[in-house]
């Protein structure tokens, strides 16, 4: 960009000689007279006005111009004028009055526009706040949806903002932003510790509540119980009925000190009676009364009160039953049972199909696209007993890992978006992604009340990747069961050029199985049979599941051989 710009291209004394065509088509004539009266005329001088006494020629520039300029010596500034926005314009103009131009001797028309575009823009950008900048931008290009006419005879035809804010307003709003997100994650860990801190709370109101009901029961239920000794010790045995000898020492130590407390009292009413028959105080007409009262006493010593009876054996009722701890079962194959049986909806499997995005053929993503598209109607069509006991996932692999549709439930109208082919061959990602979003998956089903059983893993390979060693150390992450307790049984199969050995490493664990397409089978033939596969060994491992049996059998993939022998898990 030049520093100036003059729109008056020449300036000359009009002599008999003077031409008064413009030398340009994009170029106007301005002549001046004596007095200083400025005319365009537009055509040639006549004779008679070339005597009118025109005195100076003035040859005016008429073309279009286009500027891109910022505005860094005269910032916007924005509301407070705190801060500033950064401003780069686009600006179109062209002089639409030659004789203004002349008139006010114009030598630099962009110190017109760009004076113009300042102080037409600082007023609009003052109404905003500098996070506003989009808003600011759209306001100062409706300023120029139409032809601005400026008096020094420039028309602005075109006039195209960018604001952004500068260098101090970005750490201002980096400062802003960061302190909201401090804020919302506080503001979620408030949620969440309040509702740890309600769902303890009531958790332990209802415990107390169990308690008190508990000890509400057990009071009315001992109300109509007496609370003499004898009550005690069998409200004592029924709870704990193996203290029988300690409960029974005690009661004969009881009994042994009522009977001495009874002798006792027995001796010294004796000796009373003694002393009053000593004494004269009791008369032969009192003998009868008092003979048939000692011995009555006497009749109770030898034969005393009923025996204690103590209440039935409780240790013997059935002690009441507990939390039953469900486990996830594991499919094991073993020959098609046709015998009837118990399905249960709380089961559920979570299935991963994993393609490979690499190959370039589009006759490969169009078998692919097609079996994955139908597999859910497929499945809901088939096995609709099925469809709560299968939870599918699709993935895509290249350079990394695509999530096309997440771990959802089965249903007729569920959409599978397309597959498509990207660069690389990356099993890395694949292994590395798996662990935690199974974790995730397998932990939200489960909150659900639902019991979860081992994640199953399509994967099919139709390139050998390389970086060997970085996917076979995130293999053995996903799939030792020692180290990730969720680790999926894989079933593996690759087609085209994939090497048999990368597929036999894959499902080098137990509980794995791996194929590889016959040689020369063309790509979309082996994605059709593998797509069929896939849709009847999930068929049986989601009845399988649903049903609670420990095996499922399925057989190999049509035109794949097997790299390891084993049987489908």
């Amino acid at each position: 960009m030049t520093s100036s710009l003059p729109l008056i291209l020449s300036e000359e004394t009009v002599t008999k000689g003077t031409r008064s065509m413009a030398s340009r088509p994009h170029v106007a004539v301005v002549y001046a007279d004596v007095v200083g009266q400025v005319s365009h005329l537009g055509r040639p001088l006549s004779r008679a006005e070339a005597r009118r006494g025109f005195r100076t020629r003035y040859e005016v520039d008429l073309s279009d111009h286009r500027r891109t300029a910022q505005l860094d010596s005269s910032p916007l500034p924005s509301r407070g004028d705190a801060y500033f926005f950064r401003s780069k314009v686009d600006v179109g103009f062209r002089v639409s009055n030659p004789e203004a131009v002349v008139r006010r001797h114009v030598t630099d028309a962009l110190a017109v526009v760009y004076g113009y575009l300042s102080g037409a823009f600082w007023p609009v950008t003052r109404r905003f706040e500098i996070r506003d900048a989009e808003k600011a931008e759209a306001a100062l290009n409706e300023l120029f949806l139409h032809d601005v006419v400026l008096d020094e005879g420039i028309t602005i035809y075109r006039c195209v903002v960018q604001l952004l804010p500068d260098n101090a307003a970005q750490e201002y709003l980096r400062a802003l932003e960061s302190a909201d997100r401090t804020l919302f994650v506080g503001e979620a860990q408030h949620t969440v510790a309040t509702a740890e801190a309600r769902r303890a709370h009531e958790l332990a109101s209802l415990a107390q509540r169990a308690r008190l009901d508990a000890e509400s029961r057990e009071q009315n239920a001992m109300a109509s119980s007496s609370l003499d000794f004898d009550g005690l010790i069998r409200a004592h045995l029924a709870k704990h009925p193996d203290e029988t000898a300690y409960a029974l020492e005690l009661l004969q130590r009881h009994y042994a000190a009522q009977n001495m407390r009874q002798d006792i009292d027995d001796k010294r009413s004796l000796d009373l009676v003694r002393y009053m028959i000593e004494q004269g105080m009791i008369h032969s007409v009192d003998l009868d009364v008092l003979r048939k009262q000692a011995l009555g006493r006497v009749q109770e010593i030898a034969s005393p009160a009923r025996p204690v009876e103590l209440p039935a054996a409780s240790w013997d009722d059935p002690l009441p039953s507990g939390p039953v701890l469900r486990m996830a079962a594991e499919s094991t194959p073993v020959p098609h049972d046709d015998a009837p049986q118990v399905i249960d909806a709380s089961r559920t499997v979570p299935v991963y199909v994993v393609f490979d995005e690499s190959p370039t053929d589009p006759a490969y993503f169009d078998e692919v696209n097609r079996g994955m598209g139908t597999l859910p109607a497929d499945l809901a069509a088939a096995q609709p007993e099925i469809v709560d006991a299968v939870r599918l996932a699709v993935l895509g692999y290249a350079g990394q890992i695509a999530v096309r549709m997440p771990l959802t439930k089965i249903a007729p109208n569920c959409f599978v978006p397309e597959l498509t082919a990207r660069p690389g061959s990356s099993l890395s990602s694949v292994f590395e992604y798996l662990p935690g979003r199974i974790a995730d998956d397998v932990s939200r089903l489960k909150s659900q009340g639902l019991t979860v059983g081992r994640p199953i893993l399509y994967l099919l390979c139709a390139a050998t990747p390389g970086e060997s060693s970085s996917w076979e150390s995130s293999l053995l992450h996903l799939a030792d069961r020692a180290e990730f307790a969720l680790a999926p049984n894989i079933l593996a199969c690759g087609i085209g050029a994939t090497d048999a050995e990368v597929i036999r490493k894959i499902t080098a664990q137990p509980q794995s199985s791996g194929w590889v397409a016959d040689p020369g089978t063309p790509l979309n033939e082996a994605v059709s049979r593998y797509t069929a596969f896939v849709r009847q060994s999930i068929a049986v491992l989601g009845r399988a599941h649903l049903t609670g049996g420990s095996n499922a059998a399925s057989e190999s993939p049509a035109g794949f051989r097997s790299v390891n022998n084993s049987a489908v898990r």
